[in-house]
């Protein structure tokens, strides 16, 4: 029996087709748009394999992540350096939704979590990133994180949104997501 997520890979294009992305998922309340986000990349044929945060875990299930891609989510480093693993091989690492507090240890070096430690061995692979920010728009306007958000850029990391409304700096919509990380590969090629 094949799982869900095989049922609807690259029914709108193969633009993403054996394209690895590894999706990040932070504590943001945005994190509720992230199995919508998954299933649209596979569905232009990309294959995506969860992190989580211990936050992002009191956000969303992760067995919702593993129905939406049908991969095992990452939610601890364990001695089987997963994130070394993922860090590697990953044709893509996508933060999406990423909070102030994923931003600044990205930009510190910090690395203690799933997350952090997969976006750190990414660098060391010259993978690409791309950060998808959401928040209240007050933390986004802080001076720290926008020094923070500047130094990812100029690392190379590639940032969408947020998109500023009702006083929340709120995650990019998913359609925006997808065709910048299409666009990605596009570039590449």
């Amino acid at each position: 029996m094949n799982h869900p997520s095989e049922d609807i890979i690259g029914t709108k294009g193969e633009e993403l087709k054996n394209k690895k992305i590894v999706m990040c998922i932070t504590g943001s309340v945005a994190a509720i748009k992230s199995p919508e986000i998954a299933r649209e990349l596979i569905r232009h044929g990309a294959q995506v394999f969860p992190v989580m945060t211990k936050m992002g875990q009191r956000i969303i299930h992760p067995d919702l992540m593993e129905w939406a891609t049908g991969n095992r989510v990452i939610l601890e480093l364990t001695g089987k350096t997963e994130h070394v693993e993922l860090g590697s091989q990953a044709d893509l690492i996508l933060v999406a939704p990423a909070t102030a507090n994923t931003i600044s240890k990205i930009a510190c070096g910090i690395d203690d979590t799933p997350v952090t430690s997969v976006v750190t061995v990414a660098f060391g692979n010259k993978i690409p990133i791309i950060i998808v920010p959401a928040m209240h728009e007050s933390m986004y306007k802080h001076p720290i994180l926008v020094q923070n958000i500047e130094k990812l850029r100029s690392l190379g990391c590639q940032f969408i949104g947020p998109e500023i409304e009702e006083g929340k700096a709120k995650i990019s919509p998913v359609e925006k997501i997808v065709k910048t990380v299409i666009s990605k590969f596009a570039k590449s090629k």
